[in-house]
């Protein structure tokens, strides 16, 4: 199978489509700046107050009472500290002494939750939310391994300050209270051991005196174990242990089998015994006795081994078939499978018990030859040992007693108030500054969080949307060339909206002034992109006629707003103006005409009047002020326009447009939503559809190009209005180097 290539990620065309829906991510992103901004400024100040404790250790205790007593790592000591000071007991006091509770806001709360439940105490309440407010605003941090930190937070840094005071001199305090205290249970329990040991001891000497007394000569055990071989006694036990685990494994998964093709039948068959099985397995743990004297005895496997090992492989062998004419009595119609699967579960078993005995005798083998040797020096070891124990009791007994002497204790309590205390290295400074919120960063975690939101916005809509967003996806769809790829123009942009405040401000005054000149006019006869793209267009049209312009072509679009207007004037103005031919612009577009807006000519008498009397006047045509370019506007409004234009095919005004023009070109409503451009499609040479990149969903294009094609296979081809995701440098032509000459219109007459 031929390797495919690796799929890459097209930076470029990411970043086209961020650009494309910017608006998708500068929005959220504006949003949560501001939302952020905001934010940061409501939220109140916070002060933080610090004090550094450090542990004062001073040993001056003696040695003796230093071993009983020990000393707790600084590291544990440390974790304690920080235990005790979120534990609610510390700060419970804390609240009392400072009259926290006594809080406006916490008395009111306390008031409020007690009037809807007084099983609790408003002052209790009280207390309660005052120390879960200072287990939020307390925290204790290590700052060496004989030091810590204790931070306050708060909203007022004198408050802050006067906590950390009062908390730094009360855990103090306490916690050289609780030293004195368990210097004084030191004592105590002293006293308490010193009893303790001293029963001990005579307890331990009590028994080694009975034992001497009582000592009597041992008689050696006969077994084949001795000096030479306890060394391969040794190993043998061990082998035989794992074996013995081994062979239990076995039987554990040898009744896991058994019980898979079993079934119902498992307990059955797991109680099955005869005679026969009994005396085999008699006869075999015998056997293994005999294995196990002989392994004793020998060095080296010989003949009385080898028959030992013959003879448990015959009766292992009758065993088998006893267990399998007991499956087949106990379970008629058994299968091979189950009848197998009991005798290698039989069989494992018989193994392990095997094994067991085997290891059973070598351990008696051993243990009796320990006794042996005990009887000849056991005494002696039993004596040392009572000799020990009697030893370390008394050292014990010795250490408590002494530790327990007026002067020691003294000495303890008076090291116990000068050293392993607690001081404080840094008290608290009222703060400057506060140390939060941090603005900035609520700012730029905003931003962030819009930006992300952005981006997912982006891809949603992206996935969402169905339009065409290159040149190959339009052709593949739509099966016909596209001719044209028309950039978004800042002028073009203009013109619609320049349209939009003309139409409102003559529409008193009886329509626009008839000048046959237009901005879109001027710009088309200009160097720009626009220009370019449709003398290419223009090119590919011949191209595809045998190099001859079509005498008629059609331009319509699927949907409104995918400006095939602009482009039916442009091409208009092209062929004028760059190829010599006599041509002119036919709105046919009856129910929203922009022909007339956009080459800057009266709209009426016009397409709709010539229609209603069967020929054209002179007044119908109106030029422009490119020579060759004149327009046939709409004409006065018809309530019919449909009906109207279906006279249009054949008809002498059709005949004498095409007689006095080189090419027509006929400007016409979306094929969706009306039949207009299927009624002229038929009749004219060619057609071209214009679309909205990005904007028209593909199935609605797909749509009104089949349908035009379905009237007459006559579609020269697409124009896509707003690419340039495509080709983002193709129409720039200032990025390469070359700059426009302005061609005004009135140069060309």
């Amino acid at each position: 199978m031929p390797d495919q290539p690796a799929q890459t990620i097209d930076l470029m065309a990411l970043l086209r489509v961020v650009w494309r829906r910017k608006w998708l991510l500068i929005i959220p992103v504006l949003v949560a700046g501001a939302a952020g901004f905001g934010i940061s400024q409501t939220l109140a100040p916070v002060y933080e107050a610090r004090s550094t404790i450090v542990v004062k250790v001073q040993e001056r205790l003696s040695e003796g009472l230093a071993q009983i007593i020990g000393r707790s790592p600084a590291e544990e000591q440390l974790s304690r500290v920080q235990e005790k000071l979120k534990s609610r007991t510390f700060l419970l006091e804390l609240v009392r002494t400072l009259d926290l509770a006594e809080d406006p806001a916490i008395r009111a709360w306390a008031e409020e939750l007690n009037a809807q439940d007084p099983a609790t105490s408003v002052e209790d309440l009280a207390q309660g939310k005052a120390v879960e407010g200072l287990q939020r605003r307390i925290s204790v941090h290590r700052t060496s391994t004989d030091g810590f930190q204790v931070v306050v937070r708060d909203t007022d840094p004198d408050r802050a300050t006067l906590l950390a005071q009062h908390i730094t001199n009360a855990f103090v305090s306490s916690s050289n209270r609780e030293q004195l205290e368990e210097i004084r249970a030191v004592y105590d329990f002293s006293i308490e051991q010193l009893v303790i040991y001293q029963q001990k001891l005579d307890d331990v000497e009590e028994r080694l005196k009975q034992y001497r007394e009582s000592q009597a000569v041992s008689v050696s055990i006969a077994n084949p174990v001795n000096a030479a071989n306890v060394g391969r006694v040794d190993i043998l036990i061990s082998q035989a242990t794992v074996e013995r685990d081994r062979a239990g494994e076995r039987v554990n998964e040898r009744r896991s089998d058994l019980m898979s093709v079993a079934g119902s039948a498992f307990t059955r068959l797991s109680t099955l015994e005869s005679d026969l099985t009994t005396s085999y397995t008699q006869q075999l743990v015998e056997l293994e006795r005999e294995v196990a004297s002989v392994l004793v005895l020998s060095t080296r496997e010989g003949s009385e081994i080898t028959t030992l090992y013959v003879s448990e492989v015959e009766k292992k062998d009758r065993y088998r078939q006893e267990a399998r004419r007991l499956a087949a009595a106990a379970v008629p119609g058994a299968g091979a499978d189950v009848v197998e699967a009991f005798v290698q579960y039989r069989i494992a078993g018989l193994e392990e018990r095997m094994i067991s005995e085997r290891a059973n005798v070598l351990g008696r083998f051993m243990r009796d030859y320990t006794r042996g040797r005990a009887t000849a020096a056991g005494s002696q070891l039993e004596v040392r040992r009572l000799e020990q124990e009697v030893e370390s009791t008394r050292a014990l007994y010795d250490a408590f007693l002494q530790q327990t002497a007026a002067g020691q204790i003294t000495e303890a309590l008076e090291a116990a108030r000068a050293g392993g205390r607690f001081e404080v290295l840094e008290p608290p400074v009222r703060p400057t500054a506060p140390v939060a919120p941090d603005k900035l960063m609520i700012l730029v975690m905003s931003v962030f969080g819009g930006f992300v939101i952005g981006l997912g916005a982006i891809l949603v809509s992206e996935q969402g949307d169905s339009s065409f967003k290159n040149i190959e996806e339009i052709e593949a769809a739509v099966g016909s060339p596209v001719l044209a790829t028309i950039p978004a123009s800042d002028v073009l942009r203009g013109i619609s909206a320049r349209e939009k405040k003309a139409k409102k401000k003559h529409r008193k005054k009886g329509g626009l002034p008839a000048t046959g000149d237009s901005e879109l006019l001027r710009h088309m006869v200009r160097e720009t992109a626009v220009s370019f793209e449709f003398r290419r267009m223009a090119r590919r049209i011949a191209r595809g006629a045998g190099c001859d312009i079509p005498k008629s072509i059609l331009v319509t679009s699927a949907n409104r707003g995918e400006g095939k207007s602009t482009a039916a004037a442009s091409l208009a103005i092209t062929f004028a103006k760059h190829y010599g031919h006599r041509t002119v612009l036919v709105d046919c577009d009856l129910r929203k005409p922009r022909a007339h807006y956009l080459m800057g000519v009266a709209s009426k008498p016009g397409l709709s009047d010539a229609l209603e009397r069967g020929n054209l006047l002179g007044t119908d045509i109106k030029p422009t002020k490119l020579p060759n370019l004149f327009v046939l506007p709409c004409g006065t409004r018809r309530d019919q326009p449909t009906w109207l234009l279906e006279s249009m095919p054949g008809s002498r005004v059709m005949t004498e447009l095409l007689a006095s023009f080189d090419t027509v070109i006929l400007d016409t409503a979306p094929n969706l939503p009306v039949p207009d451009a299927m009624i002229l499609g038929g009749e004219v040479d060619g057609v071209v559809i214009v679309l909205r990149a990005g904007v028209t969903p593909r199935e609605v294009v797909i749509r009104g190009v089949r349908l035009q094609k379905d009237e007459k296979d006559n579609v020269l081809g697409v124009v896509v209005n707003n690419l340039e995701r495509v080709l983002p440098y193709y129409y720039d032509y200032r990025y390469y180097g070359y700059t426009a000459d302005s061609c005004e219109l009135e140069e060309e007459e």
